[in-house]
């Protein structure tokens, strides 16, 4: 099945609307000139009716058609004289010389007006326009003395007339026949040339989008990060469509260049274990010894795996968080409750570190929406990252309870050589580069962790400076509520 092409579907809807315009204008005109035709016809012949009916006279008591006096010197009755009288009286009946001895019908409206009709003459194929009307005798002045001095007078009433006057209508079919002609062939014309015209129209209309279409088609992968180019002529319908298309081009440089921190950073982390494994390894080879010896050297190895693990644990869970398919589960939780629970087990390494916890004492139990195992994760690693980073005797302030009018949990500890954006805290595997040999065993991927795991949640967890050498985590639980 071809995709839909917006050329050829405005070029044929165009077409289409243009040709039942063109096809009903040209109907219209038809019907106009044949109207007009027909009523021209029409007034012909009842002007000829006019003229005949006041050729009927009373004359010495008979009648006498004035008419044909006057075929000798009248062309027009000669050629297309095609009319008849009846006598309703006698029953008598006068034709016009070209009717060839055949009849009219014969009808009128019975009212005294004239009515018109189509008819036929016996034998012919061809159409007739016929006019039909009653019509009674004239009579002079001087017959109607006459009548009256004799003593017989003859109403005029007494003897009426059916008087029928036809006109061909070959004439109208020809002028007919040549409007159709004309108008069938202007409008097949026009209609091509509208053709061309449309497609001329949309093609320079939609040159815009072809261009843009050829920069989105020619977007290899150094330049996918670059902008569009916006053509001058973009109609302001796809204006918008630009803009959004620059934005996720944005967004995907955006995504490029943290996909390219996070392996050259992954890389690096890599790099240093599995470097010390192989010295550690090539050491104890480069020798023989013991057996003490060469347990050490397993010693050492075995912390180095530990350590790849952890980091390949930590990788595995931040790809898996939020991902679709693994929905997490949630339910009502006390958050107050889950931050004691994860605390204990860090208080012993706060004391070997010198470091003083201060908790709020009027914290009261809450109840959120949440993942309890989530939680766990967030709060493990915001308290290992405060147990790391904090300076040695220092403090970590740990707060619970309604938080900015929201429930949620603080964590703050001193910390120097912040980054100036607290945001790139949280991209994967960021650590400054003093931190590196400060952290101990940190991989730079536990506020990544968090963050993800807060987001999945539907909570929300950010980091600023409530003083200029200290540092807060803040975590904001969706449905928090005190209990009483």
């Amino acid at each position: 099945m071809s995709a839909p092409s917006i050329r050829r579907t405005l070029l044929l809807r165009c077409g289409i609307g243009v040709g039942i315009l063109l096809c009903l204008l040209s109907t219209g005109t038809y019907l106009i000139v044949r109207h007009g035709l027909i009523r021209e016809l029409d007034r012909s012949i009842t002007q000829t009716a006019a003229l005949l009916s006041n050729q009927v006279e009373l004359k010495d008591g008979l009648i006498s058609f004035e008419w044909q006096e006057g075929l000798g010197t009248n062309q027009l009755l000669n050629d297309d004289g095609l009319f008849q009288f009846w006598n309703e009286a006698t029953g008598e009946t006068t034709r016009s010389a070209r009717l060839a001895g055949r009849d009219l019908p014969k009808f009128h409206d019975g009212t005294g007006d004239s009515l018109i009709r189509d008819v036929q003459l016996p034998g012919s194929r061809g159409k007739l326009r016929a006019i039909g009307l009653r019509i009674y005798p004239f009579v002079i002045p001087e017959e109607s003395a006459r009548m009256q001095a004799s003593g017989n007078v003859i109403d005029p009433k007494s003897m009426p007339h059916i008087l029928v006057v036809a006109r061909d209508k070959k004439s109208i079919y020809r002028v007919l026949n040549r409007t159709r002609w004309v108008l069938g062939v202007g409008t097949l014309l026009t209609l091509g040339l509208g053709f061309l015209l449309i497609d001329r129209v949309i093609r320079v209309t939609l040159r815009p989008i072809d261009e843009l279409t050829a920069q989105m088609r020619d977007r290899a992968g150094p330049q996918l990060d670059f902008a569009l180019e916006l053509p001058e002529a973009l109609p302001t319908e796809l204006t918008g469509l630009a803009e959004n298309f620059d934005s996720l081009l944005a967004r995907v440089a955006t995504i490029r260049q943290r996909e390219r921190d996070f392996i050259r950073h992954a890389a690096h982390e890599l790099r240093t274990p599995i470097a010390g494994l192989l010295a550690t390894a090539d050491l104890a080879l480069s020798q023989s010894r013991d057996a003490a010896a060469y347990a050490e050297h397993l010693k050492t190895c075995q912390k180095t795996a530990i350590e790849l693990g952890n980091l390949v644990k930590c990788l595995s869970a931040l790809s898996r968080i939020g991902r679709e398919g693994a929905p997490s589960r949630m339910e009502q939780v006390d958050p107050v409750a889950i931050l004691v629970e994860c605390l204990e087990p860090f208080l012993p390494l706060f004391e070997q570190r010198g470091l003083k916890v201060s908790r709020d004492s009027s914290a009261r139990p809450m109840s959120a929406t949440g993942d309890a195992t989530l939680l766990r994760i967030i709060y493990n690693n915001l308290l290992d990252n405060a147990l790391s980073y904090a300076a040695t005797g220092g403090e970590i302030r740990i707060h619970s309870g309604m938080v900015d009018g929201k429930g949620g949990i603080r964590i703050a500890n001193q910390a120097v050589d912040l980054p100036e954006n607290l945001e790139r805290l949280f991209e994967p595997l960021f650590r400054k580069e003093s931190s590196r040999s400060d952290a101990g065993a940190h991989l730079g991927i536990g506020l990544t962790l968090s963050l993800e795991a807060s987001t999945t949640m539907g909570a929300t967890l950010l980091a600023r400076r409530p003083d200029p050498e200290w540092i807060e985590f803040v975590l904001h639980m969706p449905g928090s509520v005190e209990k009483s």
